[in-house]
């Protein structure tokens, strides 16, 4: 029923789902519904300017006039083939029904058997899944039925506030009205489209009784089907037969490849020779993943007469297993399927241009040729796509069988399970996805995106293994520094330097390892690359910056393990230099850690850079009346006589100084602080020795003196105070 002008307000869907239109006042609607079909061509035949002649439109208004009549033209269309297909439908569901309630049961063999069943399988599960969808378009027609009855009410509002005023008072007005109203018509007829649920009902039960259909042939053949070998024998012969075909088929493409580049035909079009070229190619390459699926066609069958003919539980785990890996190989084909058949349209678009370009000058003789290259390209992808369709309801058999059977152990073997099932909770338990990564592989060219699950039991492996390995590197790094040191007598700072990237790229080569055993692809990193710089960048600058110093310190050196440095306040003897920080002891054995960088970028006072060898000074006092020359030649005898005291160094006495309490002598001598005691044991040695020496020549040491002078220029009050009064 068409949507009239002057209608009333839509009601409620909950009342009123499809608001029947009832006439206004004025003006008096027509009972018959318009041909909007033979509108739309009226307007189309005469343009925008004739159609101006007749309705005052602008050219938005007509553009506007045409789209809302192509619309509800189009949803007639619809709904009249939506209406034939609801009755076929329902012809459909009488046929099922009938066929339901006069069942046979049909006759069977041992060859026959399996085939009929996996079919009556199929057609429930497909059943099944279009049943579950349509029911899902069921609960969406709730929310679509809500906006359509509010787009309705919108059109129906706006149409009376145009009808209000009465009759146009211009042909501008009258136009609007005329225009509103079949926008009135069109939400009415989308209205009535979204509220129609007739079609899905009927769509609904036929899946039904398809449902039915195949549980009643599934309960007759239940009991009475077998996999005898001598089906199994059968499908390998077939997949023989198949793969023998397939190979045939590559060795004649490859004989094309071979003849197309001399074809007189297309050597004069060497554009279109290539993309000819590029189909043969492909095709050669669909035929190399036909004769892969056919072997795992023929593992599939092998598997699925397994499972059927034993009862052995571990047998059922270990198919189970090799169909899951069948399956998720077969996978990987779905999105190359797309993209061969997109390159094969793109090529045939480029083909086409290459025809129909007047510079080419290419003969109507040859569009044939091009045309049967493409059109048997097209047939062998068309034959992969179907084999392979078959091939995944094939693993999907495959993987209810095992279901199934595992249903119908008895109870003795149940308990056998139920013994044996701890190691196979353990099993799954250790193959839990914690979660997956998309890894890019290379199949012929094709990048193909393939899921890898990163089970708990491939992390705890991998941390094993990085445990252990780093044990491990740890001990070798250490030996083989132990073994360079011996064998070439190097230096500490050396042996470190081995020590370290000998540890280092052990470890890489461990993680390496780890991430090889199991399975966890490196194109991961490729994404960790940006997140782990940025880390790098904002949350460890200082660390970074350590980690940097401490390679410099290693391989420039202005500080080794053994040197005696000072770092700011810190002074000591280095002991370690880590790849975050060195370690410092001081003489009181307290060990002090420093920030390499630090030590890089602030002074630092190395005493033994170039050697171990020090200057070290002592300053003795002796009275202005000891004789200089006596005390100089006591103290260097002394100072050249102590072991301590390196003997190929200068060791020098000076009169150093004219002091205000004594006469100042310098002792200068070298010693090696490499030597334990240097810094204080050997001056107080020396310090001791001299004072006993110059005290046993009678050279007095010299202590500080003071002379009080009185001011006598006045004479000195003096006066005696009594005792104080207590």
């Amino acid at each position: 029923m068409a949507f009239l002008p002057g209608s009333s307000l839509a009601q409620d869907p909950a009342t009123s789902p499809a608001p029947t239109p009832t006439a206004a006042s004025n003006p008096t609607p027509t009972p018959l519904e318009p041909d909007y079909a033979d509108m739309l061509t009226r307007a189309l035949d005469e343009g925008f300017e004739g159609f101006q002649k007749n309705e005052p439109a602008t050219p938005e208004e007509f553009r506007d006039y045409l789209h809302l009549l192509g619309q509800i033209v189009e949803m007639k269309t619809s709904k009249e083939k939506q209406a034939k297909r609801t009755q076929a439908f329902l012809s459909q569901t009488a046929e099922a029904e009938a066929a339901i309630a006069n069942f046979k049961p049909p006759v069977i063999n041992a060859d026959s058997g399996l085939d009929a069943f996996d079919s009556a399988r199929l057609d429930l599960w497909q059943a099944l899944n279009w049943l579950a969808a349509l029911e899902k378009i069921a609960e969406s027609r709730t929310e679509q039925n809500r906006i359509s009855f509010e787009e309705l009410k919108k059109a129906q509002s706006e149409l009376q506030v145009l009808q209000s005023t009465g009759t146009p008072a211009t042909p501008q007005l009258a136009w609007q009205r005329k225009l509103q109203d079949l926008r009135v018509a069109v939400a009415y007829a989308e209205h009535q489209a979204r509220t129609d649920s007739s079609f899905l009902h009927a769509d609904m039960k036929l899946q039904k009784a398809r449902i039915k259909m195949a549980n009643k042939y599934l309960d007759h053949l239940k009991g009475y089907v077998v996999f005898p070998t001598g089906l199994l024998n059968a499908k390998r012969e077939q997949a023989q037969k198949d793969e023998a075909e397939s190979a045939q088929t590559a060795k004649d493409l490859e004989n094309q490849v071979k003849s197309l580049p001399s074809s007189g035909t297309f050597r004069r079009y060497p554009e279109l020779s290539s993309l000819l070229m590029q189909g043969l190619e492909n095709q050669i390459q669909i035929s190399e993943y036909r004769r892969i699926g056919l072997l795992i066609r023929s593992q599939i069958w092998q598997a699925r007469h397994d499972i059927w003919n034993t009862s052995d539980p571990k047998s059922f785990e270990k198919t189970a297993r090799a169909v899951n890996d069948r399956m998720q190989d077969v996978q990987t084909w779905h999105p190359l399927i797309a993209n061969l058949n997109a390159k094969t349209q793109e090529r045939r678009r480029a083909a086409q241009a290459l025809l129909d370009d007047p510079n080419q000058k290419a003969p109507d003789t040859i569009r044939p040729l091009v045309e049967k290259y493409f059109t048997q390209e097209d047939a062998a992808l068309s034959k992969w796509e179907t084999e392979f369709d078959h091939l995944v309801q094939l693993l999907t058999l495959a993987n209810a069988d095992l279901t199934e059977r595992r249903g119908q152990l008895n109870m003795g073997q149940k308990l056998n399970v139920a013994a044996a099932s701890l190691g196979g909770e353990i099993g799954t338990l250790w193959n839990t996805e914690i979660f997956h990564l998309n890894d890019s592989v290379f199949i012929n060219g094709e990048v193909i995106q393939r899921p890898s699950p990163v089970t708990l039991g491939m992390m705890l492996t991998a941390l094993l293994i990085l445990i252990l390995g780093g044990l491990i590197s740890a001990a070798s790094s250490r030996w083989i520094r132990a073994r360079l040191s011996a064998r070439f007598s190097l230096d500490a700072n050396t042996g470190a330097i081995i020590q370290k990237f000998s540890n280092a790229f052990l470890l890489v080569c461990i993680s390496l390892v780890a991430l090889a055993v199991v399975k966890i692809p490196l194109t991961i990193f490729a994404l960790l690359g940006g997140a782990a710089a940025i880390a790098v960048g904002f949350g460890s600058q200082q660390l970074v910056n350590n980690l940097i110093s401490g390679i410099i310190l290693l391989f420039e050196r202005p500080i080794r393990i053994g040197d005696i440095i000072d770092v700011g306040a810190y002074a000591g003897t280095v002991t370690s230099i880590g790849t975050r920080c060195s370690q410092l002891r001081r003489a009181d054995g307290v060990e002090i850690l420093i920030p390499n960088s630090i030590i890089l970028q602030g002074t630092v006072v190395n005493w033994t850079l170039t050697d171990s060898h020090v200057r070290q000074e002592i300053l003795v006092g002796i009275s202005y009346t000891s004789p200089v020359e006596k005390a100089l030649e006591i103290i260097a005898q002394i100072a050249k006589s102590h072991p301590d005291v390196l003997k190929n160094s200068d060791t020098n006495v000076f009169f150093h100084d004219f002091g205000a309490d004594s006469i100042v002598l310098r002792l200068l001598y070298w010693v090696d602080k490499q030597v334990i005691g240097t810094a204080n044991r050997v001056p107080s040695e020396l310090r001791l020795s001299i004072y006993n020496a110059l005290s046993a020549a009678g050279i007095s040491l010299a202590f500080p003196q003071r002379d009080i002078h009185l001011a006598t220029a006045t004479p000195i009050s003096v006066q005696v105070l009594p005792p104080a009064a207590h």
